[in-house]
C-alpha cells in the first residue's frame, strides 16, 4: 500500500484544482491515494467520461459490520469524492450520482451470532464517525423463523450509541431446530441469505417501496463472481453500486486502510460457527486463535456442530474437519470445558432417525441410476426425555442392534446398502432441540423401500420399543 499523505498539511496545495465540488474547505487526496492495481479510477476520469455528477439519490448501503463495508463508510464520511458513485442503468447508461450523506441510511441484519469484537470494533471507531455525520443506522434481524414472523427493528437512529447485535430470532435457533449445521455445497451461503438477505429486502420494500435508490454493498476489487450474481437480484428501483471496485481496493487494501485510520485489524465479520472460516490449516489456525480470545463463541462451534453430527456422521462444520479436533488440536481447554458443561446440563432426548437414499437422477416415473446415489430423505422423531446420563443408559441397555460409543451414542437398527434406493434407522442420544419432522410420504416411502431391501441391513431380530 502506498504511503498515506497527511491531508491537513496538503489541503491548501490542492484545493480548487479538481473542481468537482462547491465547498471550499474539502480535504482531498492526492491522485496516487488511491491503489489502482484492480482498475480502479479516480473520480477526476469519471467526471471526463461521464460529465458532471447529477444530485443525491436515497442510498441503501448494506452494512455486513466486516472490513469491506468499514471501509466504504469511513471513506464515504471522511472523503466526499468517495460519494460521488457510478450508476448503471437499466439500459445499461451510466451516470455520476454525488451523493449527500443525509440520504445515506446504513443497514445491518443481525444474525445474533457474531463475535463480540465485531461489536467492539463498530461501538469503538465506527458508530462515533456516524454518529458525528449524522449518519441514519438501521438495525433489524427476522421476528422468527417463518417469514410471518416479519422483520424487528432493533434500533433506527442517526445517533446510534450501540449494536443491538441479537433480536428475537437468531441463526443457531434454525440450526439446532434442524439439527444441522451451515451449509457450504457450491458456496451457496443460504444461511446468510435467510438471516440477512430477506431481512435486508423486506425492511427495502418498506423504506423504499417504487423509489428509485442506489443499493451498495462492499464486495472488493477482486471479487468479480459475487458481483456477477447479486447483479442478477438486480429490481426495476435498485441500482447496485460497489464503490470498491469502482475505486480499486481490495481486501488487503481495506486492511491497511482501516488499520491506517484505527489501529487496529478490522476483524472479520461472521458468525463464529461460519464453515466458510475454517477448513484449512491456515484458516483453521485463524479461527482457532478467535475462539481462544471469545471461547462462549467456540463453545457454540462445537454444540451446533454436536447436534448436527449425532443426527448426520458426516455433517463435520469444516467438511473434512470437525470443530472439536480444532479446539483439541490447538488446545482450547476453555472452550472444550464450556461446551461439555453445556452437554451436562441441557436436556437430553432419544431420537428415531429414518433416512431413504433414493437413487441418482430418480423422479417420477424415473427410476435412476441404482448404483449412485441420490436424494435423501429424512424422518426426526424423538422417543424419550431426561437426562444426558438417563438417556445414554437407556440407550445402551437396549439388547439388539449395534451400539456406537461416543458424545452422542448411537444405537443401529438398519445399515444402508450401496445399492439404491436403501434406507438406514438409528436412535440417537443427544440434547434436545431438534424439531420433530417427516416429509409429505416419507412413510410410504421408507415402508417400501423396507420391504424391498428385505433382511439386508437388518442389525437387529426384534422390534426395539
Amino acid at each position: 500500500m502506498a504511503h498515506l499523505i497527511d491531508l491537513d498539511a496538503l489541503e491548501a496545495a490542492v484545493s480548487g484544482q479538481l473542481g468537482l465540488f462547491d465547498q471550499p474547505d474539502v480535504r482531498r487526496p492526492l491522485e496516487d491515494y488511491r491503489w489502482r492495481g484492480n482498475g480502479g479510477r479516480t473520480t477526476a476520469e469519471l467526471v471526463a467520461e461521464h460529465g458532471a455528477p447529477v444530485p443525491s439519490m436515497p442510498v441503501q448501503l448494506c452494512n455486513g459490520m466486516g472490513v469491506d463495508t468499514a471501509a466504504i463508510i469511513t471513506e464515504m464520511i471522511e472523503n466526499p469524492e468517495a460519494r460521488v458513485l457510478l450508476v448503471t442503468d437499466d439500459d445499461g447508461r451510466q451516470r455520476l450520482v454525488r451523493v449527500d450523506l443525509a440520504d445515506v441510511t446504513v443497514v445491518t441484519a443481525m444474525t445474533g451470532n457474531e463475535y463480540d469484537e465485531t461489536r467492539a470494533a463498530m461501538e469503538d471507531h465506527l458508530l462515533p464517525l456516524m454518529r458525528k455525520a449524522g449518519m441514519r443506522y438501521v438495525q433489524i434481524a427476522r421476528g422468527g423463523q417463518s417469514q410471518e414472523d416479519g422483520v424487528d427493528i432493533l434500533d433506527d437512529s442517526r445517533s446510534t450509541q450501540r449494536m443491538f447485535m441479537r433480536g428475537a430470532w437468531a441463526l443457531e435457533d434454525e440450526l439446532v431446530g434442524a439439527g444441522t449445521v451451515p451449509q457450504t455445497a457450491a458456496a451457496s451461503r443460504r444461511c446468510s441469505a435467510r438471516a440477512k438477505g430477506w431481512p435486508l429486502d423486506v425492511w427495502a420494500e418498506w423504506e423504499y417501496a417504487d423509489t428509485e435508490r442506489i443499493h451498495v454493498i462492499g464486495f472488493a476489487a477482486e471479487e468479480d463472481k459475487r458481483v456477477a450474481k447479486d447483479q442478477s437480484y438486480s429490481a426495476v428501483t435498485r441500482r447496485s453500486v460497489y464503490p470498491l471496485r469502482q475505486w480499486g481496493w481490495d481486501r488487503a487494501y481495506c486492511l491497511d486502510y482501516l488499520w491506517e485510520r484505527f489501529g487496529i485489524e478490522w476483524p472479520r465479520s461472521c458468525c463464529t460457527y461460519c464453515p466458510f472460516a475454517g477448513g484449512s490449516q491456515v484458516k483453521n489456525a485463524r479461527i482457532a486463535r478467535r475462539w481462544f480470545r471469545e471461547p462462549d463463541g467456540g463453545a457454540l462451534a462445537l454444540w451446533l456442530e454436536t447436534m448436527a453430527l449425532a443426527l448426520n456422521p458426516r455433517m463435520a462444520l469444516f467438511k473434512t474437519t470437525t470443530a472439536r479436533a480444532i479446539a483439541e488440536q490447538h488446545g482450547l481447554t476453555e472452550v472444550l470445558a464450556r461446551a461439555e458443561a453445556r452437554l451436562d446440563g441441557a436436556e437430553w432426548a432419544i431420537y428415531d432417525i429414518r433416512r431413504v437414499h433414493r437413487p441418482h437422477g430418480a423422479k417420477k416415473d424415473v427410476e435412476g441410476d441404482p448404483a449412485r446415489k441420490g436424494k435423501s430423505w429424512r424422518s426426526v422423531r424423538a422417543v424419550r426425555r431426561g437426562s444426558r446420563g438417563a438417556m445414554t443408559a437407556a440407550l445402551a441397555g437396549v439388547k439388539a442392534g449395534v451400539y456406537e460409543h461416543g458424545i452422542t451414542p448411537r444405537l443401529h437398527l438398519v445399515a444402508a446398502q450401496d445399492r439404491y434406493p436403501t434406507c438406514e434407522r438409528f436412535l440417537v442420544a443427544a440434547p434436545v432441540g431438534v424439531d420433530d419432522k417427516e416429509q409429505d410420504g416419507f412413510a410410504a416411502l421408507w415402508a417400501s423401500t423396507l420391504a424391498a431391501q428385505g433382511r439386508a441391513g437388518q442389525l437387529t431380530e426384534r422390534r426395539v420399543a
